[in-house]
């Protein structure tokens, strides 16, 4: 494997870094995202990431895990960079604020308990542990380390193995409770690797996004990169562009972005969002490499950000659908660069039977292709044989920045990254738990394996019905719909529950109802037992913002959805 700075692992390339490129801009921070509040070199990121890192060596030992818990963007970034040079394993956390969000407590809870942490890296120590008491008193316990150090105190960097464990990163309990995904230094610079290869990063790249850093795709793909390729990143606060999209782009503009990205609801937001007048000065044509993962890629979106920002410099040969998941380190594949997003017209009732076959009535996009050092199969979930080219079959992974297993889980780690085929018997692979299938090289992914749903022996991705709920009125929020399947006393019936945008008073809910379940019919065949309409904020997500089926299933099955009213104001602001 090559790398830009011969740094075997993140730590050398920290320090490599610091020393050979010290001046040049590393990270640069808006607080409020439009005002830079702080920039910093990579000397400056290296000497400020070694002071940290003295103050955690002072209270624990290498090996041992502590939790950032960090709002402020710099914060996170120097505390995780100060866990590579300790040899201290970072576990990034939802900062669990306001403390009076119960689910958010209990995860960090849960999280704590689950890796053992000794140790809290936070940018007010004393503030946020006395914040935290009251909710979880265990914390109390933990030692508390601020990262506004400046003096290394003569501190000498632990530069660990390639084997050795660089942080933990866990999952978003979309479909289960949280574990913790082992990234390995090996793991976590292949995966740099195969980013540079595939995306482009590199010295010149200006990199600028908004994603929440503790998940694996803002930490991967924004805060990393800076290090391992010596790009420059500029971080916004997630909520500054929920707030005011515009904000993003402003940024792009600003800076003269050649990287950006996030999940298809961004570009949707963009659309949505940002009015003509906001679009004034908007200037996108630096970019190269736009991604767009995490989360179903729909053709509209990208057909409707294209012809919206077109006039402003875009170019639509820089969408870059990807594919990828903490189990892999991040990134799995990626489209070709450059060459923009490739589709395929399919045919509904082909796709229901678990085959992509060439026709009308669906348009799937492409995650990408397999480059580098990456395998990917899709192999029959049940009896584990490979599936032919076309037939849909869950994808399973591998290559050397596939994660160790899930921390102190040794079961779930078998069942995950331990797979074999037979007929011919191959592995280990990474089971990933998505649907999938390879059409001329292209992987198209099309849903969840547990969040299938079959109704009469007939296959529904549930992301199909829901951006059918979704497309069918203006009364329904985007990424606020879940689909499933319930048990009912004549077998497994579908059940939608969709969120109503927050400013809609007066709706006809037995109308909008009866619309839903009117477009479900006719694009599906199939009708749901019960379109449920629930007001705004109440479909359960996952701290990244992804869609908890499970969770609405569980919530619907215990009676515990909150309706909306017939011809009342639905939801709040």
């Amino acid at each position: 494997m090559e790398t830009t700075l011969r740094a075997r692992t993140l730590a050398e390339a920290i320090s490599l870094r610091a020393t050979e490129d010290t001046n040049r801009t590393a990270y640069t921070f808006l607080a409020d995202g439009e005002n830079e509040s702080l920039s910093l070199t990579f000397g400056e990121v290296g000497g400020r990431a070694r002071a940290i890192a003295s103050r955690l060596a002072a209270v624990v030992a290498p090996g041992e895990r502590a939790l950032i818990i960090a709002p402020d963007s710099a914060d996170f970034v120097l505390a995780f960079l100060a866990c590579q040079y300790a040899g201290v394993i970072a576990v990034p956390v939802y900062p669990p604020f306001p403390i009076t969000s119960p689910r958010r407590i209990d995860t960090l809870r849960t999280i704590a308990a689950d890796c053992g942490a000794t140790v809290v890296l936070a940018g007010a120590p004393e503030q946020t542990r006395q914040a935290l008491l009251a909710a979880a008193p265990e914390l109390g316990a933990l030692h508390w380390v601020g990262t506004d150090a400046t003096d290394d105190t003569g501190f000498e960097p632990v530069f660990p193995t390639g084997a050795d464990v660089s942080f933990l990163q866990y999952t978003s309990g979309s479909t289960s409770a949280p574990k913790g995904v082992v990234v390995t230094h090996d793991a976590l610079m292949h995966n740099q690797e195969l980013m540079c290869h595939t995306m482009g990063y590199r010295p010149e790249s200006s990199i600028v996004g908004w994603l929440p850093l503790f998940h694996d795709m803002g930490l991967m793909g924004l805060i990393v990169p800076a290090i391992y390729a010596g790009g420059s990143t500029v971080l916004l606060p997630p909520l500054t562009f929920v707030q005011r999209p515009q904000r993003w782009l402003r940024a792009v503009t600003r800076y003269s972005a050649t990287i950006t990205g996030g999940p298809n609801f961004a570009f949707e937001l963009c659309c949505r969002r940002i009015p003509a007048a906001e679009r004034e000065g908007l200037d996108l044509s630096s970019l190269e490499v736009v991604f767009n993962g995490a989360e179903p890629i729909r053709t509209e979106t990208l057909a409707k950000f294209a012809q919206e920002f077109g006039p402003h410099g875009f170019d639509p040969r820089t969408h870059y659908p990807c594919y990828g998941l903490a189990e892999s380190t991040l990134f799995t594949v990626g489209a070709v660069r450059g060459a923009g997003a490739v589709t395929l017209s399919v045919d509904r009732a082909q796709l229901a039977a678990g085959r992509v076959v060439r026709g009308e009535g669906h348009t799937l996009v492409s995650s990408g292709v397999v480059a580098l050092h990456r395998e990917l199969l899709i192999v029959d979930p049940e009896t584990r044989t490979p599936a032919a080219e076309g037939d849909v079959g869950e994808i399973w992974i591998g290559g050397p920045d596939v994660a160790a297993g899930y921390w102190q889980n040794a079961d779930a780690t078998n069942e995950t990254f331990r797979a074999e085929t037979v007929s011919p018997r191959r592995g280990p692979f990474l089971r990933s738990g998505d649907l999938g299938a390879v059409v001329d090289g292209e992987l198209y992914v099309v849903g969840r394996r547990k969040d299938l749903i079959i109704v009469g022996g007939r296959n529904y991705y549930p992301q199909d019905i829901e951006a059918t709920v979704e497309n069918a009125s203006p009364l329904v929020r985007r990424g606020c719909t879940a689909a499933f399947a319930s048990e009912r006393s004549g077998g497994e019936e579908l059940i939608v529950v969709a969120e109503t945008r927050a400013d809609t008073a007066g709706i006809d809910v037995a109308a909008l109802s009866a619309t839903l379940r009117a477009a479900i019919t006719m694009d599906h065949s199939i009708t749901p037992a019960e379109v449920l309409l629930v007001p705004a904020g109440t479909v359960p997500k996952t701290s990244s913002g992804k869609l908890q089926r499970r969770g609405t299933r569980a919530a619907f099955e215990a009676g515990e959805l909150t309706l909306a009213q017939q011809s009342l104001t639905v939801g709040v602001q």
